[in-house]
């Protein structure tokens, strides 16, 4: 039996599929090796510019600026009903500017959410990094990410993220909290 045209000839669909598949490939490769390898050395050095700055290379300063700004934020979170004024004024002393205005104007409103509610609120810090240094001259500072989990008294067994970004000041021998900013989670 003589073969026919059709019998011999091939589908073209797979060959023009592989084509296909080798030209998106090859671009692949193309734009790879072009733009995103290059990012990746970018990263490899700032990672080695930034090599010294892990949690042990922090100098004293920077240290106490760091712990400072745990605290502070740990004080912003933690009251007591039975010690209220003096958890509030321990809040209020480690803060400045514009954080101690909106501090001062919240005191009603949290004794009566907390009153009403029949909790007290409390919170640990789970996390704390240095950003770094802000302000030149006189005013000098560090922003600092602290990350604490809240807690009412009333369910201490779900707690509640909060991220900030605080701007701590040094002012006679103390560090205050200038400056916070709550970081929401993308």
């Amino acid at each position: 039996m003589p073969a026919t045209d059709e019998a011999v000839r091939m589908p073209r669909a797979p060959w023009i599929t592989a084509a296909v598949a080798g030209v998106v490939l090859a671009g692949l490769i193309v734009t790879y090796l072009a733009f995103l390898r290059g990012d990746i050395h970018d990263a490899d050095r700032a990672r080695a510019a930034n090599r010294h700055l892990v949690a042990g290379d922090l100098n004293a300063e920077e240290s106490r600026a760091v712990d400072a700004a745990a605290t502070e934020m740990l004080n912003l979170v933690s009251f007591r009903r039975a010690q209220f004024e003096a958890d509030w004024q321990r809040a209020l002393d480690g803060v400045t500017g514009a954080v101690r205005s909106d501090v001062q104007s919240k005191k009603q409103l949290t004794l009566n959410a907390m009153t009403k509610g029949k909790f007290d609120l409390d919170g640990r810090v789970t996390h704390k990094a240095l950003e770094g240094p802000v302000g030149s001259g006189q005013k000098r500072g560090y922003t600092v990410l602290v990350t604490i989990e809240g807690y009412r008294s009333t369910a201490p067994d779900v707690p509640l993220q909060q991220n900030f970004e605080v701007t701590v000041v040094h002012q006679g021998t103390r560090w205050l909290a200038a400056n916070v900013s709550n970081i929401g989670l993308d």
